[in-house]
């Protein structure tokens, strides 16, 4: 019945045999599956926890309910259950793709490796199994493999959107820029189109950040990808209402990220925590990603008045505790970057939804009540672009950390692998970020200043030996490129004074690798586009005091930097400006900015007092 689409048909029959029945744990099994089908994950992982509790000793069982708990988000328990079923059936191809694709989200991937070669030895033209295969190598950095097995996937699955896009990422960490522009595109549109379509599951809505795409599109993918969160939290997702008053004594703040850790975003907002004025706030941190023991982790687990992991929780579990805890404003860190979890949000267990920091791009209609942006990365007349309703802050949105340390042994440039008499240009932006139009300008740049060089971050020896060849073809001599590998944070705080200026990226701009460039005093240059994530270094610069190094094009942007190579002066000027500015510049003044923040959460939830919609407004800083 359920392969001829009579789904209520047989669950009726299902339910009506389980009332003769109750035991059956083949009945109960099949009802989980239908209930999994219809996305109902806590109907499903209950039914068929039912059935492994009667017959434990069945594979596929175990198997149904690893993949429950998995929809469920509830990984740990999937991996459980996953592992369960290959000790019962070993030689099962489907388990083992199961368990790799549990263990891939659990970041275990080179076991999980393992997994996925075992299925792809029995079934070796299984195209979900090569997919996933091609993902790990990605992870593991074996990129020129998962290179040709995104390829071998589409000759078995022509025009495959997600194979398309996976195979477009890894060619953009190769910096290998041969894409279809055009088909992308067409991608892109078709997914808006079509957004529960099965062929887009998955898909990365910032994907259409990282080309060169209209912004209509760019807000059309996000409200697709949030059809898909609707759909995920389940057809009838439950509604928690409010139990709060407006007479507590503090308004409590939840802040959700699975980045509570040695992460970009923690590197930028670990002052946050204690500088909350605790007499009028009160601070909840809700982890959902890794413990990694850092300093950064215990920082938040010391500073934050309440530090919950829920990482293995159900969504369904978190917005039951979100709502118990009486939380007034829930802040999205993590928008749909990896590891995110926006249904915690459609769910709405707080009255109020706030997306800040973690994603350079609305989050759509529907999840979040607001977006805290400024006005550079979110220009007026932009609106349109976004779901949520603007909070424009009055400096720069993103936060700083202004007691971050540079270590005091700073090494040589010959030690970095520099010429001592040499103009350094430097990015350190990841590579992916690096597209061919600016590589290009980098390379009229090199061409017009004798004696420079560019410092790049070494993400991969693929791009690496592409990025060399790209600039031999430009006449540039690939030995002027210099490639730096990874230092702990403040060794590569303190490396960046080897450098003279920093050359910015241009859809993808340096985000936290800008703040880092500016607190350790390199100028920066940035030649800001139409997308939010090609503003940031310019609302950053601005912040700074520096609006004379934001281009209004990359002939100005080449000029400048040309300009800038013959101006020692100058550019000793700009380098005392940050010096001087570590006390004073709003950039690095982490307690005005999170007085700045605390006066927008208190002006969001004024409106919510009084029965208002949210509304967008400007944060004012008194004189």
């Amino acid at each position: 019945m359920v392969a001829a689409g009579r789904t209520d048909a047989a669950e009726a029959l299902l339910r009506g045999y389980l009332a003769r029945c109750p035991d059956d744990a083949n009945a109960l099994n099949f009802l989980g599956l239908i209930s999994h089908q219809r996305g109902d994950y806590t109907a499903a992982v209950s039914l068929i926890s039912s059935a492994v509790e009667r017959a434990p000793g069945i594979g596929f069982f175990h198997a149904n309910l690893g993949e429950a708990y998995r929809a469920a988000g509830r990984l740990h328990r999937a991996e459980h259950h996953a592992r369960e079923s290959m000790k019962l059936m070993p030689d099962n191809p489907d388990f083992a793709y199961n368990l790799a694709n549990i263990l891939s989200q659990r970041r275990a991937y080179p076991e999980a490796a393992g997994f996925a070669e075992q299925a792809l030895r029995a079934r070796p033209e299984w195209c979900d199994a090569l997919v996933l295969a091609a993902r790990l190598d990605f992870e593991m950095g074996g990129l020129v493999r998962a290179l040709s097995r995104y390829r071998s996937a589409l000759v078995l699955r022509p025009g495959d959107p997600q194979i398309v896009l996976a195979l477009a990422k890894t060619q953009m960490w190769m910096c290998d820029w041969e894409h279809d522009l055009a088909g992308l595109s067409r991608i892109l549109g078709a997914w808006a189109a079509q957004p529960l379509a099965p062929e887009f599951a998955g898909l990365d809505p910032f994907a259409a950040y990282q080309f060169k795409l209209p912004q209509s599109l760019r807000k059309a993918v996000a409200e697709a990808h949030v059809c898909r969160v609707r759909s995920a939290a389940g057809a009838s997702p439950p509604r928690f209402e409010y139990s709060g008053c407006a007479g507590k004594p503090r308004l409590r703040i939840g802040y959700v990220s699975a980045d509570f850790h040695g992460h970009p975003t923690m590197h930028l907002m670990r002052g946050l925590f204690g500088l909350h004025e605790r007499t009028r706030f009160e601070v909840w941190a809700y982890s959902i990603g890794i413990d990694d023991g850092s300093a950064y982790r215990q920082g938040v687990i010391t500073d934050a008045e309440h530090f919950c992991d829920i990482r293995n929780e159900s969504v369904a579990a978190s917005a039951n505790r979100i709502k118990t805890d009486g939380i007034d404003i829930l802040v999205d860190l993590k928008g749909f970057t990896f590891e995110a979890r926006p249904e915690l949000f459609f769910l709405r267990p707080a009255p109020l939804n706030v997306a800040w920091l973690g994603y350079p791009g609305t989050t759509g209609s529907g999840l979040n009540d607001y977006a805290i942006v400024d006005a550079t990365v979110a220009p007026y007349g932009t609106e349109a672009d976004f779901g949520e309703q603007l909070v424009r802050m009055p400096h720069t949105y993103q936060i700083n950390d202004n007691l971050q340390p540079i270590a005091a042994t700073v090494s040589s440039r010959s030690e970095l692998g520099l010429a001592e008499n040499a103009f350094v240009f430097a990015c350190f932006n990841h590579v992916y970020k690096i597209d061919a139009l600016m590589f290009a300008c980098w390379m009229r740049i090199l061409a017009r200043v004798p004696h420079s060089v560019l410092w790049l971050y070494q993400s991969n020896p693929e791009a690496r030996a592409n990025l060399e060849s790209a600039a031999s073809r430009c006449g540039i001599d690939a030995a002027r490129l210099v490639f730096a590998g990874t230092l702990p944070k403040a060794a590569h705080l303190a490396r960046l004074a080897c450098a003279d200026v920093f050359l910015d990226t241009l859809l993808v701009n340096a985000h936290t690798g800008a703040s880092d460039a500016l607190w350790a005093g390199l100028p920066l240059i940035t030649c800001p586009q139409e997308g939010f994530p090609s503003r940031v270094a310019a609302s950053l610069l601005r912040a700074a005091g520096l609006p004379q190094l934001v281009c209004d094009s990359l002939d100005e942007y080449e000029t400048l930097a040309v300009r800038l190579a013959g101006a020692p002066g100058e550019l000793q000027a700009l380098r005392s400006h940050l010096a001087k500015g570590h006390g004073n510049l709003p950039l690095f003044d982490t307690p005005r900015f999170v007085r700045n923040i605390e006066r927008a959460y208190e002006a969001m939830w004024r409106r919510h007092l009084a029965g208002q919609p949210p509304q967008a407004f400007d944060v004012m800083e008194p004189l």
